[in-house]
């Protein structure tokens, strides 16, 4: 009975150790990305129209809307500027034209590039900022009612 139970503990202890057993290990991570904002800093003023001129402010000018865009350092964003046909005044349109918006990883015009065909995509700084500007011009018909004229353009971002 004793070679018996030396047996069994034999075995148990056999079965018990690992034969060319191996392990391997994986990292895994996730990245948090900063939330997306964007706060407007300029609107997009025209000025004063003539009957049948045309009042124009180019992206590239003082007076173009500006945005700031904050989020994920060095990450793509895609920035979306919803269609305005017409400015309204009392119930009469004056057509609108949106101006080729522009960008760039540092808040200056200066050297800014023009965003390709919409949607329009480009990438932050380290910092996780961008900046955007538009411009617009409208052209009054000879027998514009006279009046503030007004719309609105709403610009969106995404971050993949």
């Amino acid at each position: 009975m004793k070679k018996l139970l030396v047996v069994a503990v034999l075995l148990l202890i056999i079965s018990s150790l690992s034969f060319g057993q191996t392990t391997g290990n994986a990292t895994v991570t996730a990245t948090v990305q900063a939330t997306l904002s964007i706060i407007k800093t300029n609107d997009l003023a025209l000025g004063n129209v003539q009957r049948g001129g045309t009042a124009t402010v180019l992206s590239t000018d003082p007076g173009a809307a500006a945005f700031t865009i904050s989020g994920t350092a060095s990450s793509q964003v895609t920035t979306t500027l919803s269609a305005l046909a017409d400015l309204t005044s009392n119930g009469h349109n004056m057509p609108f034209t949106l101006q080729t918006p522009i960008y760039n990883t540092s808040n200056t015009q200066t050297g800014a590039s023009a965003f390709g065909a919409a949607p329009y995509i480009a990438s932050t700084n380290v910092d996780g900022n961008l900046w955007v500007w538009f411009g617009g011009s409208v052209t009054a018909s000879a027998g514009q009612a006279a009046g503030t004229y007004s719309g609105t353009i709403t610009v969106s971002v995404t971050q993949p």
